[in-house]
């Protein structure tokens, strides 16, 4: 009776250590189960979303206007109109200002005549506003319009504009109520129509 109280003591003594054993491998299976299924999705997830796109990378050269040689010449504030006319258009600077009277014919009644240099070479910038468009638009005709470009109808809307060497001698252009012409004799109207803000 000994031997068998104490071989029934060692079963349920050994019973919680089988069960703890049984459960712990339970455990581990499932985790193993559970991996698979997260690494099945994963996988099947990529495989099934279309890899997206590669950006294009575009790389863009701007080359700005040389700088002046010269210093603008001082200019007192004026009207609204004429501030905003600028004192340099890339290497050209402001050299003189002056009324433009044969515009204020014309109607404009407020027009200006712009000397610019760049130290070589010099420019002229006629501008005037009016009080319409409509009034602008006759002044702009007078003046000979999109055909005040050598070789005829320029569009001055178009991107891109001329590079050096510019051959044209002479730009008109409008903007609203106002109108600008440039004069460059040695070549470069073109040039100075892209650089002006107006």
């Amino acid at each position: 009776m000994p031997e068998q109280d104490s071989a029934a003591r060692h079963r349920l003594e050994a019973s919680p250590r089988s069960r703890a054993w049984l459960w712990a491998s339970v455990l581990a299976v499932a985790m193993m189960v559970a991996a698979a299924v997260v690494y099945v999705v994963i996988v099947r997830g990529k495989q099934d979303v279309p890899a997206a796109p590669q950006p294009t990378i575009t790389v863009t050269k701007t080359v700005s206007p040389p700088a002046p040689k010269l210093s603008p010449a001082p200019r007192e504030s004026g009207t609204a109109f004429y501030d905003r006319i600028p004192s340099t258009l890339g290497a050209y600077a402001l050299t003189a200002t002056a009324e433009n009277p044969a515009w204020g014919e014309l109607g404009a009644f407020d027009s200006y005549t712009l000397t610019y240099s760049d130290g070589d070479r010099q420019v002229t910038l006629l501008a005037g506003q009016w009080r319409t468009d409509e009034a602008a638009a006759e002044a702009f005709d007078a003046l000979g319009g999109p055909a005040g470009w050598p070789g005829g109808q320029v569009d001055l809307t178009a991107t891109t504009c001329p590079q050096p060497p510019d051959p044209d001698v002479k730009a008109i252009w409008s903007n609203r109520t106002a109108v600008f012409q440039v004069d460059a004799p040695a070549g470069g109207a073109g040039e100075l129509y892209c650089l002006m803000p107006m």
